[in-house]
């Protein structure tokens, strides 16, 4: 269980597979334990790097201001660590828009990029108000039911019904995640997120970018995910019909797929 001293505080992370470095960014509040159902098919063919960000998982938890700028810092200097000058860069949710944020600091150590179910800005095109009236709500019960609710929001009806062994599964994890975490350090978090916005510097991107969503996203309407695909030259937009906002577990065999394609 492998942990560095990095940008002043403990970061766990794993390595999986060998070949060309991919570093996936997960995100707010989750850990790496959710990169599971990719990171096994993908580290067939890539040096997988996942990790607890700051504020998460088993990673250390400093009670203050955050920002995506430390985040991209945060990765920086643990690929500077670990030995990788090069890499891809994969961030869903939250973590994309650390990734986002990497490839504008870091463009010489940034490969190809994919940014998944994300924003460049949450105030751009945000969530609807029912869905931000349930994540408050989620906010003020125990966690399992908080954990319920949640899920709701980001997988599909049909995920809960066909699999439901995986959905039990999952809710473990992020009922330990939530624990993990905490409430302070959730709204340090959510807090980066939130002040997040590089709408008007995304054009600046020189990676080659791959932008994925579902288009039933409720958490990170497709609008964003149109709005980078026009913004970041040459870059290009997938589509998961029908899916939700965790396609990283819900459709993970098809995203991967997409990404591999990409990435070779």
């Amino acid at each position: 269980m492998p942990t560095l001293n990095v940008n002043q505080i403990e970061i766990y992370y794993e390595i999986k597979g060998k070949g060309t470095p991919l570093t996936m960014i997960m995100g707010q509040g989750c850990s790496l334990r959710q990169w599971e159902w990719m990171s096994d098919v993908l580290s067939s063919s890539f040096k997988v790097i996942t990790f607890d960000s700051r504020g998460a998982g088993k990673s250390g938890k400093p009670d203050m201001e955050y920002s995506t700028e430390m985040f991209a810092e945060d990765t920086f200097s643990l690929l500077e660590k670990i030995g990788v000058r090069k890499s891809h860069i994969l961030g869903v949710s939250f973590g994309g828009m650390i990734a986002q944020r990497f490839a504008l600091m870091f463009p010489e150590i940034t490969d190809r990029l994919i940014l998944g179910a994300t924003m460049p800005s949450y105030h751009l095109f945000p969530p609807s108000q029912k869905t931000v009236e349930t994540l408050q709500a989620s906010a003020l019960v125990p966690i399992p039911k908080s954990i319920q609710i949640i899920m709701k929001l980001f997988y599909s009806k049909h995920f809960f019904q066909e699999e439901p062994a995986l959905a039990a599964k999952v809710k473990k994890i992020m009922v330990t995640e939530k624990e993990e975490q905490g409430i302070d350090i959730m709204y340090r978090q959510i807090g980066a997120g939130m002040k997040h916005d590089t709408s008007e510097e995304v054009r600046n991107i020189k990676a080659p970018t791959l932008v994925i969503c579902g288009d039933e996203d409720l958490i990170s309407p497709i609008r964003n995910s149109r709005f980078l695909t026009d913004q970041i030259p040459g870059s290009t937009l997938a589509v998961l019909s029908g899916g939700y906002h965790a396609f990283w577990i819900e459709r993970a065999d098809e995203a991967c797929e997409i990404i591999t394609n990409f990435l070779k």
